[in-house]
């Protein structure tokens, strides 16, 4: 099946709209991560306040990353919430392949994505760590590869996590958000839609 590849503005478009939708989807996680982290907090006499709540930060943004970027990429057929508004979807790049990603595929799309990101934050708060700067510079660097390889008008536009796991963004049809069927694929698990409704 061939796909026309994605064109830059649409795919940084979309990018922006799936972080916009990530931070919402992190302060509805914020509640039940508050609700474990804040007795931690008072149980250890706010001896480890910084951690505790930078931990609690962390995983409310990741676990809302991971909603979207992972189980709602697969169940979406490859669309997230931005993607989806936007007319783009991640397939398989092989000519061949089924146009379906697998979850292992999307779960190391995510970490590829994510994982610089993470660094920088822990070189920031450790900026006397010589080894996390180092992953940072490396993980800034992925970063910049991925935009030129995106923005650059030769080949499929194909980035650094599209290469590694042998996918790529393509054009697809728009899809509206359907929040009833939508915001339940980001939980883990199976997900009966039909229940749902």
């Amino acid at each position: 099946m061939t796909y026309d590849p994605a064109p830059f503005p649409r795919r940084l478009l979309a990018r922006i709209l799936d972080l916009v939708f990530c931070l919402v989807l992190t302060f509805a996680v914020a509640v039940p991560v508050g609700a474990v982290v804040v007795p931690l907090n008072i149980a250890t006499d706010s001896t480890y306040e910084e951690i505790l709540y930078g931990v609690g930060v962390w995983l409310c943004y990741f676990l809302a990353y991971v909603g979207l970027e992972v189980f709602l990429l697969v169940r979406r057929g490859g669309q997230t919430l931005g993607k989806g508004l936007v007319g783009l979807a991640v397939v398989p790049a092989g000519e061949w392949a089924r146009p379906r990603l697998k979850v292992r595929q999307a779960a190391v799309r995510m970490t590829i994505i994510f994982g610089p990101f993470f660094f920088m934050s822990l070189s920031g708060a450790n900026s006397e760590s010589g080894v996390l700067n180092t992953i940072a510079v490396f993980g800034m660097l992925s970063v910049l590869a991925s935009l030129l390889l995106a923005a650059l008008p030769i080949g499929s536009r194909r980035t650094v996590h599209d290469f590694v796991t042998a996918t790529r963004v393509v054009r697809a049809t728009k899809r509206n958000i359907h929040w009833r069927t939508d915001l339940p694929m980001v939980l883990p698990g199976r997900v009966d839609m039909i229940k749902r409704l």
